[in-house]
């Protein structure tokens, strides 16, 4: 007799995991989908952080046109060679970077250079801001 009233309890508990496996399985796949997202926005992050130290560092080394280095140009740019290396660099960043935009600031007074790129971010379409300033006097002048 006892036989007969488990017929069919396989079934349901193969069901039920069956069930429980989809959930799970479910959550994995948004957990994945979710850190895929952050992923990407960790690497616009990256690729704005080595655009800002890309330009500092060319006027870091050139510091006697450190004018050519504003965006949008500000001051007087004496070498074709900065201007060139400072437009390249735009034009490169704004390939690398949804709606990627930059403006340089040169504080004639501290002589510091303020960089700041803005690019929508690509999972979240939300605006992204990362700012840098670098000290542009010469070891001669910072006394």
């Amino acid at each position: 007799m006892k036989h007969k009233r488990s017929r069919g309890f396989g079934l349901i508990d193969g069901l039920i995991a069956l069930a429980i496996l989809s959930f799970g399985l479910l959550g994995m796949t948004r957990l994945q989908a979710r850190a895929l997202a952050q992923a990407t926005e960790s690497q616009s992050r990256m690729t704005a952080g080595q655009y800002a130290d890309e330009l500092l560092s060319s006027a870091l080394i050139d510091t006697l046109n450190r004018n050519c280095y504003t965006l949008p140009a500000s001051g007087t740019c004496g070498s074709v060679t900065a201007k060139a290396i400072a437009d390249d660099w735009k034009t490169r960043l704004q390939a690398a970077l949804k709606d990627g935009t930059a403006t340089s600031t040169l504080n004639a007074t501290t002589r510091q250079l303020t960089l700041i790129i803005t690019w929508t971010g690509k999972e979240s379409e939300a605006t992204r801001r990362l700012e840098a300033t670098t000290d542009l006097r010469r070891s001669d002048e910072s006394s």
